[in-house]
């Protein structure tokens, strides 16, 4: 409701810009709190997600070591369990960055980002169902930008 002034202090109501909760699942457990407007996270996902699908990739390539492995030595090799506790941790990381929000914590609780997901990885699908989040935000979002600027310049370019 605009400015006020109280104490000699300016108050300002900026809540517009608070993060937008999503719930996973219906479940009230799994709620991510993240910034749908930020146009920043299309940047951060093309940075990670080449590296995220070579790390998925070399996660698969592990397994299949760690599988053979455990069928010629009847034993899981240490070492290779312990790389692919590593490739999954930098995958969740790399979740974590693109939408700056704890969302392989939420959304990815048990399995691993490299799990495959209906024909993609977990990571794939993830990011598939957020980003719809934002197109649909971006989407309206323009429209009313859109809109707002129609408003001002109709009286301009009316014929």
């Amino acid at each position: 409701m605009g400015n006020t002034l109280e104490n000699n202090v300016i108050d300002i109501d900026l809540s517009a810009l608070r993060k937008k909760r999503i719930r996973i699942n219906g479940d009230d457990t799994k709620i991510i709190e993240i910034n749908v407007s930020d146009m920043g996270v299309i940047t951060r996902l093309q940075e990670a997600y080449d590296r995220l699908v070579s790390l998925a990739n070399k996660y698969n390539l592990q397994e299949e070591e760690s599988k053979a492995e455990t069928e010629a030595n009847g034993i899981e090799d240490e070492e290779i369990v312990k790389t692919l506790q590593v490739l999954d941790t930098e995958m969740r990381e790399l979740i974590d960055f693109i939408f700056q929000a704890n969302v392989s914590e939420v959304c990815a609780d048990d399995g691993t980002m490299a799990d495959p997901i209906n024909g993609q990885f977990r990571f794939e699908h993830i990011i598939e169902k957020f980003l719809a989040v934002y197109d649909k935000n971006f989407t309206d979002e323009f429209k009313k930008m859109s809109k707002n600027v129609k408003k001002h310049t109709n009286k301009y370019t009316r014929k």
